[in-house]
C-alpha cells in the first residue's frame, strides 16, 4: 500500500469518499464553505486519488471536534485510520494550546465505536459524561 499523506481535497474528491462509506454528499458550496474553514485537514491519497481523510474544527483554546474520519471501504483493516488519527491527534496535541489539557471530541460512525476506543476516546453515556447529542437541521 504506497500511500501519500496532503492536506489537500476538492469537493468531488470529498463527496467521493462520503458516497464510497454509504455518506450523503454534502452540496458544494457547504462542502466548500466547511473544508475551507477547517483547521486541520489531512487527505490519504493512492495512485488513484483519496481514499482517506479526516479534519479538525476548533476554537483554538482547548475544544476540538474532529470530523468526516473517512477510510474508503477497500483500505479499512489495514491501519489506515489509526495513521490518520495518530496525525490528527499530533496535530491537536501541538497546535491547539500546547501543554495544556484538551477537548477532544468526536461523533462515531455507527458500528465504529470500538475503533475510536482502542484510542482511547470513551464511548457516551458513561459514569462521567452523559450521552452525545446531534441533530441534523432541514434547509
Amino acid at each position: 500500500m504506497d500511500i501519500t499523506y496532503t492536506n489537500k481535497i476538492t469537493v468531488e474528491q470529498y463527496n467521493g469518499l462520503r458516497r464510497a462509506v454509504g455518506w450523503f454528499e454534502v452540496q458544494a458550496e457547504a462542502a466548500e464553505k466547511g473544508l475551507d474553514n477547517t483547521a486541520f485537514l489531512i487527505v490519504a491519497n493512492d495512485n488513484a486519488g483519496p481514499v482517506g481523510m479526516a479534519r479538525i474544527i476548533t476554537d483554538y483554546g482547548y475544544v476540538a471536534f474532529i470530523a468526516d474520519v473517512i477510510i474508503h471501504p477497500d483500505y479499512q483493516g489495514k491501519g489506515l485510520g489509526r495513521a490518520i488519527m495518530s496525525k490528527v491527534m499530533e496535530y491537536a496535541e501541538q497546535n491547539i494550546t500546547p501543554g495544556q489539557m484538551k477537548y477532544i471530541n468526536l461523533m462515531a460512525a455507527k458500528g465504529k465505536e470500538g475503533f475510536y476506543k482502542k484510542l482511547g476516546f470513551a464511548e457516551r453515556p458513561n459514569d462521567r459524561f452523559g450521552p452525545g447529542m446531534t441533530q441534523w437541521v432541514p434547509a
